[in-house]
């Protein structure tokens, strides 16, 4: 009887987990819906995304099927006589033309020149320029398809990554498509270019533009280095206030603790110009007395000190340190351990998870601070890749699917530090008495 009883309820909760079950799934699709718009995106053409097309054509078969080995062409160049290359700046004279024929294109290219009535070949006329007279060859080079006034695409110092294609009949985004171009000969009778498909090139072009033309590389290695300064600082100073709270007796530590926890009541808007103020006279005391300049203005200090002392850290810490048993303490006692060596050979190895849990919260924190570095800072040199992101946007306007690339650049380290570091993030959490 008591057997039938227990399947009868197991049966009446099924209904009901099963609506639980069904609700969390389209949370996590409500959840994920906005990322993979992003992702999506990020990877279109303009005219994808204006068409508001569903799915990019870099994420099927139709761009990269039947490409052609890669060709090598010698061309032949002439004199152009000035003033008869209409784009051209003057200061580049003299200048030479050669021309390539395009006798083969993608399938997005194809679509693009048959709804403009252009059958191929087309014809690429190349301007190339001698503006360097003290480094070998041509080093300036003008890509233009069909007519002299349409677009020009310059490459300069071929000796680099010159890859290039030229806009096909004013199509945004379709140079992506290829055949892509690069100069890898040159006299000052003929040049050789090679043409060749890059599927790296189609799939990721958008990252790859937004990269180069946001400086990404510069912010991204401002963030990596401020998060890093700012994990250091946090990590320390935690750690030995945590301790101090959980493990050590002191007159008041129990009210100072519920102040400390109090600041979490105060939103960071509220204490933004308080905060500013200080930094100005630390500012205005260093340049003063110390004779040293900038050193809380448009520095990493400014950036990282500040947020080295992290209330919610030290309160995550202190809720682990307080449940490790006294016996340990004690024993470690008798065997002469002072407090700080009992902090780190016996309490920080058993707390790997919480201590994960902070770096993964403060790391995030950190790479996603944004009001605070843009109000303290008034050049490139420390801002964080937030910052560069922002000018990005107001940078590309329209362009959504590059700013849409810009955003996946800025959020895949923290997507990689959370995927590797999941597991112990929540067993951190679940073993900090903040469970239910």
């Amino acid at each position: 009887m008591p057997e039938k009883v227990t399947a009868r309820r197991r049966f009446r909760l099924q209904p009901a987990r099963l609506l639980m079950y069904l609700l969390l799934i389209l949370g996590a699709i409500v959840a994920l819906f906005p990322f993979a718009w992003m992702l999506l995106t990020s990877i279109k053409t303009y005219g994808e995304y204006a068409l508001r097309e569903p799915w990019p054509k870099g994420l099927t078969q139709v761009p990269y099927v039947g490409l052609p080995p890669t060709e090598e062409v010698v061309v032949d160049l002439r004199p152009v006589a000035e003033g008869e290359w209409g784009g051209a700046p003057s200061s580049d004279l003299p200048l030479m033309e050669g021309r390539i024929l395009i006798d083969q294109v993608t399938a997005p290219v194809a679509g693009q020149l048959a709804r403009r009535g252009i059958s191929l070949p087309v014809e690429v006329l190349i301007l190339v320029a001698d503006t360097k007279p003290e480094v070998e060859g041509y080093d300036t080079f003008y890509y233009t398809i069909d007519s002299r006034v349409i677009q020009q695409e310059t490459v300069r110092a071929y000796w680099g990554d010159g890859w290039r294609a030229p806009y096909y009949i004013e199509a945004p985004d379709m140079e992506r498509w290829g055949p892509q171009l690069i100069v890898v000969e040159n006299d000052p009778n003929h040049f050789v270019v090679r043409k060749t498909w890059r599927p790296t090139i189609m799939l990721f072009f958008n990252y790859i533009k937004a990269w180069f033309e946001a400086n990404f590389a510069r912010y991204t290695w401002n963030s990596v280095r401020l998060t890093l300064i700012t994990l250091a600082g946090v990590l320390t100073f935690s750690t030995l206030a945590a301790y101090a709270f959980a493990r050590m007796e002191f007159p008041g530590r129990n009210f100072l603790f519920i102040v400390f926890l109090a600041t979490l009541m105060l939103p960071e808007v509220v204490t933004l110009i308080p905060n500013f103020a200080i930094v100005i006279q630390l500012n205005r005391f260093f340049e003063q007395v110390l004779h040293i300049q900038n050193a809380w203005l448009n520095n990493w200090t400014v950036l990282t000190i500040p947020f080295m002392a992290s209330t919610f850290s030290i309160f995550l810490l202190r809720q682990f340190f307080s449940q490790i048993p006294d016996d340990l303490y004690d024993a470690a006692l008798i065997d002469g351990c002072s407090h700080l060596r009992f902090l780190l050979q016996v309490v920080l190895p058993l707390a790997k998870a919480p201590l994960m849990s902070v770096i993964v919260l403060n790391g995030i924190w950190s790479w996603n601070a944004f009001l605070w570095p843009l109000i303290v800072t008034r050049d490139d040199t420390w801002r964080p890749i937030t910052v560069g992101l922002s000018k990005f946007t107001m940078e590309a306007a329209a362009e959504v699917h590059l700013m849409m690339a810009g955003a996946t650049i800025t959020i895949i380290p923290i997507l990689i530090l959370y995927f590797f570091t999941q597991k112990q993030f929540t067993e951190g959490i679940a073993t900090t008495g903040l469970k239910g």
